[in-house]
């Protein structure tokens, strides 16, 4: 680290110029090289200015836990035992999960900040990006975290504030996951949305933590449905009557032949009346074509019958259970649930 370089980072801090993410970034890989090369003063003044005062134009939270790091260390080997507890605190607030590496930094800042973050009392929610989830079966999942033992309350709220369902209720010594099926206290699926999920502290003190929030994105999407079974045809099913052209073949062949017998001598010989022998062969012949018509008529197969009946019950057996499993899908909607980043919850709302 130059002389002009520490100088510049004085300047910078005492005039209060505004950040930006990139400068910050910059400032923030500038005061760890002057922390390893032991210039804790210029340290000090460049880790300032790159957290900045306006954190929602500075850096990111992992970038902003590394720098409040660097910094309550640099304060710590400054002789500013004040200014490293408070770097920690705010630590500790951003992210009670951050532990400092104890690879990079000796046992006194570690142990620091270990008495800090039990003293400290945070609470903390993370949450996954997306989670899709089948409701009533499937879980989006939450875990709260705890700087030390406290006691909260996990709930699920519209946007607006009205209340949803409570999730979960007690102690935190650690972390705990809390568990949400999608649905709400009245058992329905949650309706296409926006919802806050909000960690807060049973009883609200002074020096108590924060409670925090995540703002999460909720939509449906209707399940995919079952294809009934294609209705049966012939094939596969079998004929379960024998067929009826052999009967009408008989009685048309009777039905023609009386009549001819009738009408054929009349025709060859004009004039001649029909005698009573031709009309008595037509009829029998006519007679016979009935004979035949009823001898030859459809009966059923007994065998095709059942045949075909246990085919028809493994067809109804088939629709009923696709009917039930469609049943069961549209009951389970399924979610998409997307998560924005964790946020500290107003006052008012805790």
């Amino acid at each position: 680290m130059t002389r002009a370089t520490a100088v510049l980072a004085i300047s910078l801090l005492c005039c209060g110029a505004r950040v930006l993410p990139a400068q910050s970034r910059e400032l923030l890989g500038q005061g760890v090289k002057a922390y390893q090369a032991l210039e804790y003063d210029a340290a000090a003044a460049l880790l300032e200015q790159s957290l900045g005062r306006d954190s929602a134009s500075g850096l990111a939270d992992s970038l902003r836990a590394r720098a409040l790091t660097y910094l309550a260390a640099t304060e710590l080997f400054r002789g500013q035992r004040d200014s490293a507890v408070g770097a920690f605190r705010q630590l500790v607030l951003l992210n009670p999960r951050y532990r400092p590496d104890e690879l990079i930094f000796p046992p006194q800042v570690t142990n620091l900040f270990q008495e800090v973050r039990r003293a400290t009392r945070a609470i903390a929610v993370a949450v996954p990006p997306v989670t899709e989830l089948r409701t009533r079966v499937e879980r989006f999942t939450a875990r709260v975290l705890a700087s030390s033992l406290a006691d909260v309350a996990v709930t699920l709220a519209q946007e607006d504030g009205t209340p949803v369902r409570e999730l979960y209720k007690g102690p935190v010594a650690d972390s705990v996951v809390v568990t949400w099926d999608g649905l709400t206290a009245a058992g329905a699926p949650a309706d296409n949305g926006r919802y806050l999920l909000r960690v807060t502290p049973r009883t609200l003190t002074a020096d108590g933590p924060r409670a925090r929030q995540v703002l999460l994105e909720v939509k449906q999407e209707r399940p995919d449905t079952l294809a009934w079974p294609p209705p049966l045809t012939t094939p596969p099913l079998l004929p379960e009557r024998t067929s009826s052209g052999p009967a009408f073949r008989s009685l048309a062949a009777g039905l023609v032949a009386g009549a001819a017998a009738v009408a054929l001598p009349s025709i060859m010989a004009q004039g001649k009346d029909a005698t009573g022998a031709r009309f008595a062969v037509g009829a029998a012949v006519g007679v016979a074509g009935f004979v035949g018509f009823f001898a030859h008529k459809p009966r059923p197969l007994a065998a095709n019958v059942r045949a075909n009946a246990s085919q028809r019950d493994a067809w109804k057996k088939k629709l009923d259970a696709v009917k039930a499993e469609n049943a069961t899908r549209l009951r389970m909607v399924r979610l998409v649930v997307r998560a924005g980043p964790e946020t500290v919850a107003e006052r008012g709302s805790e």
